[in-house]
């Protein structure tokens, strides 16, 4: 038994060479990563679209109120044509919410809303087609506000403009969101 022991010995430092001992491994390099395969189930993808989109519609819905309040707020504060303007602008944001407000609603539990899948995508269908709309109407008042801006207003006018500006951008970001979560095209201004 003693004789085989230089023998083990030299067969165990044989091994720690031909695996590189002490040499730094080279790194794997990393795993392509594959597309996400479409869902197996295409009326629980649907239902998943459509739940998003309520989702970004009622967060769009929340930023449109708040902003139909500020103008609101200042008109009242105004007098001629900005305070026409700004009720203007009060008014198409008004009208907005309660076209989205159609589609805030959560859909039905699942079950119910397989059993009737097709109207459950035509109404995901008109919701974006309302959502677009909605977004011709917000670039309309969203002009309205640069128009008074352009007017160089003093302040605290001038800041509270710049602000409903700026709130009008996240109104139209919020229902662009709402119609690619439902898996609509955004339509161009």
């Amino acid at each position: 038994m003693i004789r085989w022991i230089p023998f083990l010995v030299l067969g165990l430092i044989c091994l720690g060479c031909s695996s590189g001992g002490a040499s730094v491994a080279e790194p794997t390099p990393s795993k392509v990563l594959k597309k996400a395969s479409p869902p197996t189930d295409p009326d629980r993808a649907l239902y998943e679209q459509i739940r998003s989109g309520i989702y970004q519609i009622n967060a769009a819905m929340d930023a449109i109120e708040e902003t139909r309040k500020t103008a609101k707020k200042m008109a009242g504060r105004e007098l001629g044509e900005t305070q026409s303007t700004l009720n203007a602008i009060a008014k198409i944001l008004d009208t907005v919410g309660e076209n989205l407000s159609e589609f805030a609603s959560d859909p039905p539990e699942f079950d119910k809303f397989k059993a009737d899948f097709a109207a459950q995508d035509e109404r995901r269908l008109k919701a974006i087609t309302v959502a677009n709309e909605s977004l011709g109407d917000l670039y309309d008042a969203q002009d309205l506000v640069e128009k008074l801006l352009s007017s160089k207003p003093p302040e605290p006018e001038k800041t509270q403009l710049e602000d409903a500006d700026a709130a009008m951008d996240d109104c139209i970001s919020g229902v662009e969101e709402a119609v690619k979560a439902m898996g609509g095209k955004v339509a161009t201004s």
